[in-house]
């Protein structure tokens, strides 16, 4: 069962509102259900992280949302307006910039600056030289001059989100924006959508860079098989009794369990072994019993669980979930 975000203000007009959303594809052989009764809404300046394996049904979602494909049923609500059939174009396109799949719509002839032109005039929206050059700066593209298609791939992708961000859209939908960017390129788009945020727009991010989702996305949104499977704080979604692991790599056996960590026990992980902990304080008490043990350790870390752990474990609990009712007769 899907766990459903509620705005804390009950009262506030979400700025978009998806219900009922289902979307076939027909394939050889069969369809396949990409969406199934999806439900979404979205705040003014909240910042969500799509997150679902290939095939889940993200990138459909997202180009319904931006009316690159109908539904097969559902309404979307802009800014609380009338019920429009969900996929359908309209004035709140205007209002909404993407990028998919790691690429915009830029025409690789012209220049990033063209490319922001255009696509404010496609939108009807007045081009803002000094909005241009903060964004180029923002994102450290220098030359914003020349052909894209001579750009490098991560000047590529720069460009696109520019052309994606420039008319500042209320709702910007991500999809990998990522890909291809070196580490300080990551870091500036970060800084990027944290300012968006700060001035009011909404940002719909999917991605597989889960530290990337981790350090921006307070909402988390999982979908599997078209069907969405949790919609809530980033903390609840990563919520344990045990968040940290003591890891030790030891040549003698594990020493036994004191009576106040009852319930737990040893993992094994490959050639270490690992102890699940509430809270670095229970280390401290480990190590004053432990500490010739722990002395001897080949290696010896103390982590804790970050998102990307919890997201390996919920697919793997999706799989067996789906084996198991196929399984049934």
């Amino acid at each position: 069962m899907s766990r459903t975000a509620i705005p804390q203000d009950g009262s506030a007009t979400p700025l978009l509102q998806l219900a009922q959303a289902s979307k076939r594809y027909r394939r050889s052989g069969g369809t396949v259900q990409a969406l199934e009764d999806f439900e979404l809404h979205l705040q003014p300046g909240e910042v969500l992280g799509l997150l679902g394996p290939n095939g889940s049904g993200k990138t459909t979602l997202v180009k319904l949302l931006t009316g690159l494909c109908g539904a097969d049923q559902g309404t979307l609500r802009w800014r609380g307006g009338p019920a429009l059939p969900a996929g359908q174009g309209g004035p709140h396109l205007r209002e909404i910039g993407v990028l998919l799949e790691g690429r915009g719509a830029a025409y690789e002839r012209l220049s990033t600056l063209e490319n922001a032109r255009y696509f404010c005039e496609l939108r009807e929206t007045r081009f803002d030289p000094g909005h241009f050059r903060r964004m180029a700066e923002a994102l450290g593209l220098d030359d914003v001059r020349a052909p894209i298609r001579q750009l490098s791939t991560g000047n590529k992708l720069r460009a696109a989100l520019i052309g994606a961000l420039i008319h500042r859209p209320a709702l910007a939908l991500l999809d990998e924006p990522t890909l291809g960017l070196d580490l300080e390129g990551v870091e500036r788009l970060q800084a990027l959508v944290r300012q968006g945020t700060r001035d009011g727009q909404t940002f719909l991010i999917s991605s597989h860079d889960l530290h990337f989702i981790e350090r921006l996305c307070p909402r988390i949104v999982c979908i599997h098989q078209g069907r969405k499977r949790f919609d809530g704080p980033r903390e609840t979604f990563t919520h344990l009794p045990h968040p940290y692991r003591l890891q030790v790599r030891h040549p003698a056996p594990c020493p036994a369990l004191p009576d106040w960590l009852a319930g737990r026990r040893w993992e094994r992980q490959d050639e270490d072994w690992a102890l699940p902990l509430k809270n670095p304080s229970e280390v401290m008490r480990l190590a004053a019993l432990w500490s010739d043990w722990l002395a001897a350790s080949e290696q010896l870390q103390l982590r804790r669980i970050d998102l990307r752990e919890h997201y390996l474990e919920y697919l793997e609990q999706g799989r067996e979930s789906t084996v198991a009712t196929e399984a049934r007769p």
